[in-house]
């Protein structure tokens, strides 16, 4: 038995299946399209644009690195290039693929692709009508100081950070 209902860009469904183990569970899967996220890091001046996003589903504003959701046929490296623009109004002219991963795979079906934009240039934003968000610039000191107070709290936006500031300041972080 398959129990599913769709939303406005998720797919719910409930069905049963048995494990490697042999046991057998009840799953629920959202399946959702793939997406990028993207970190514009301006070298000169050691910052990172982030947007302060309103996010319905937890009720409240989070800073996040612009992403969104690959369109079907849609290269990511175009996707993320795309969304840097609508969300931050910046354009990348050197972008970096930095790694990808399941955003939550536990009952989740999205890949997420992780891309930095270095020293990227003014563009034109063009937000989506369901897209509440304001651009913020902040020394990536100070980000990796929110992300350490729970000021930043969203995982991607945590990853690119810390990657950003790995590639930035590789000695600070040698184990």
């Amino acid at each position: 038995m398959v129990v599913s209902c769709r939303g406005r860009r998720v797919l719910f469904e409930s069905f049963y299946e048995t494990l490697p183990n042999g046991v057998r569970v009840l799953v629920d899967r959202v399946t959702f399209p793939n997406s990028v996220a993207v970190l514009p890091v301006i070298r000169s001046s050691r910052e990172v644009v982030l947007v302060r996003q309103y996010r319905p589903a937890i009720g409240r504003w989070i800073l996040e690195a612009p992403a969104g959701t690959i369109r079907e046929g849609e290269d990511p490296r175009e996707a993320a290039i795309r969304e840097l623009e609508e969300e931050a109004g910046l354009i990348a002219e050197e972008l970096e693929y930095v790694g990808g991963g399941y955003v939550s795979p536990g009952y989740s079906t999205e890949f997420m692709k992780l891309y930095i934009a270095w020293d990227p240039v003014t563009g034109r934003p063009r937000r989506e009508p369901h897209e509440v968000m304001e651009v913020e610039r902040l020394d990536l000191g100070e980000a990796l100081s929110m992300i350490y107070d729970g000021r930043i709290v969203d995982v991607k936006t945590i990853t690119l950070i810390l990657v950003a500031y790995a590639k930035l300041f590789p000695a600070s972080l040698t184990p």
